[in-house]
């Protein structure tokens, strides 16, 4: 298992080296999420293996549509919609990820259930809304072709105006609680 997950996340950085950093930061902070709400270890270490393999679809998708500058136009914003169907099409090859393929599907989805899936509130698994705001925090603090990286006061500020549209109310309310301790980019002895 762990050389069939070595060998699928360095498909992701062969892809594109963004990406991989990205399903790493989103391994890593889901895992300080789900370490912090006291989630049992085998719930965590899902959430963690989705984490890191939850954008694995887009090797699917063309790196000029994905490195895009500029807004997407809707057919191109319907093409990148479709990485989270990939990502469980190329999964589930491997039986070991059966148990997360769930998460891999549902992380675009929305408190309000405009998501990719119209699947909303606690609907959603924990898993798959930890994933979201993992999702999130990373594309804000990181550096994007569409967006400059944020503060953590920017974060925190576009994770509350969010709250209990895109995000879980509660969850927010807990992870900016904790902001210190789960959302810092200081990887050392997390995964």
């Amino acid at each position: 298992m762990l050389e069939e997950l070595n060998n699928l996340v360095k498909m992701i950085s062969i892809y594109s080296l963004e990406t991989y950093q990205h399903s790493v930061n989103v391994g890593i902070i889901a895992t300080r999420i789900g370490n912090f709400l006291g989630l049992p270890e085998k719930q965590v270490s899902l959430i963690k293996y989705a984490g890191l393999l939850h954008d694995i679809g887009k090797t699917k998708i063309d790196l000029k549509i994905l490195n895009k500058p500029g807004k997407l136009t809707t057919k191109e914003f319907n093409i990148i919609k479709k990485h989270t169907e990939y990502g469980v099409k190329i999964l589930s090859s491997y039986p070991w990820t059966k148990p997360f393929l769930q998460l891999v599907n549902l992380h675009h989805e929305r408190w309000d259930g405009n998501g990719y899936n119209g699947i909303h509130g606690p609907d959603i698994p924990i898993g798959a809304r930890i994933l979201a705001l993992a999702d999130a925090f990373d594309a804000m603090s990181s550096c994007r072709p569409y967006s400059p990286i944020k503060s953590m006061d920017q974060i925190i500020n576009e994770l509350d105006r969010f709250s209990g549209a895109q995000f879980d109310p509660h969850l927010v309310e807990k992870v900016i609680q904790a902001s210190d301790k789960v959302l810092l980019k200081d990887w050392d002895g997390v995964v």
